[in-house]
């Protein structure tokens, strides 16, 4: 009687494996750049449109209360303040531009400071770029005389 030596193969041998994660690593160092670009640009894009919605809302308090709303820039420490111009002027919130962005740019708001008056109008029209540290892009944000606020990718 013969029997049957045949053994039943369980399992991975190492060569699959190594095999497997040398394409996943492949895979990884080509796709990387792409994805932490994609991350660096979404940072950009997120600090931008938060900005802008503070822009916004400074615009509505302003015609809502018919008292000027401003938001104070400040270029060294990448922050920004909602402010209620009354006398005193009274700071409602202090935010931080995200991550690695900075202002790179302002010009012509006075004293780095977008006014809005109670038609909802600019005191002042401007563009204000920000930049990413890491990547280089940037992003303009044009505010309009009428208060209207546009952007773009660089």
């Amino acid at each position: 009687m013969l029997t049957n030596l045949k053994k039943s193969r369980a399992g991975f041998t190492l060569f699959e494996l190594l095999t497997v994660i040398a394409i996943i690593a492949i895979l990884a160092a080509i796709f990387y750049p792409s994805f932490r670009d994609y991350l660096q640009d979404q940072d950009l894009k997120n600090s931008t449109l938060a900005f802008i919605g503070n822009l916004k809302l400074a615009q509505q308090d302003t015609v809502t209360e018919q008292v000027k709303y401003s938001l104070q820039m400040n270029l060294q420490s990448n922050a920004y303040a909602l402010v209620k111009k009354t006398s005193p002027a009274t700071v409602i919130g202090n935010f931080h531009l995200g991550g690695n962005i900075y202002f790179s740019t302002i010009t012509g708001l006075v004293n780095n400071e977008a006014v809005f008056n109670p038609t909802g109008a600019a005191d002042f029209s401007g563009e204000i770029f920000l930049s990413h540290g890491s990547s280089g892009k940037r992003t303009k944000i044009y505010l309009k005389p009428s208060g209207y606020v546009t952007w773009e990718m660089l």
